[in-house]
């Protein structure tokens, strides 16, 4: 069983985009990418035993800044809601590993958006810690922006960089 975007039928051919503020994940192999990283921060976890995955694509750090919203616009609350969907199609707690991607520091902005990249990837690793949740990789910071693939069976996370190479993770 799949449980990922509302409306789309699993194809392990082709790659899912899951957007800004959106998550996924499956029990079925289906890959996902996030594109166009900048200062947001795509979360990977996955149960490499069961082959049951899943991304998050979050924007702001966390839910108590702002009003909330949608759990996977957060990356307190999308951590959360993407590890009790993957328990939810039974993945196991003590067997998920996450990957970061994305956080850079593309503008100068001020107010609730300063350095906004690196308090994604901060909440995003102190939401992990609490729960448990290892992280296995990251490929986190700077100035430039970075497409994602996730292999939701494997837990490979290929990494594009703006002018550089695909990466693995």
């Amino acid at each position: 069983m799949t449980a990922i975007k509302e409306g789309f039928a699993p194809n392990r051919d082709e790659i899912l985009q899951v957007g800004i503020a959106e998550f996924a994940v499956t029990d079925e192999g289906q890959p996902f990418a996030c594109y166009g990283l900048g200062s947001c921060v795509a979360i990977a976890m996955y149960d490499r035993s069961e082959s049951i995955g899943g991304l998050a694509h979050v924007m702001l750090p966390s839910a108590a800044e702002i009003d909330g919203g949608q759990d996977a616009k957060f990356a307190d609350t999308g951590c959360r809601r993407l590890f009790a969907e993957l328990r939810a199609l039974g993945a196991a707690s003590k067997r998920v590993e996450a990957k970061l991607a994305g956080g850079s520091e593309m503008f100068e902005f001020e107010g609730i958006a300063s350095d906004v990249g690196k308090r994604n990837v901060a909440a995003a690793k102190a939401t992990l810690a609490e729960l448990n949740v290892p992280i296995e990789a990251e490929a986190v910071g700077g100035n430039h922006g970075r497409s994602i693939v996730l292999d939701t069976a494997s837990g490979t996370l290929a990494v594009k960089t703006a002018n550089s190479e695909m990466r693995t993770i």
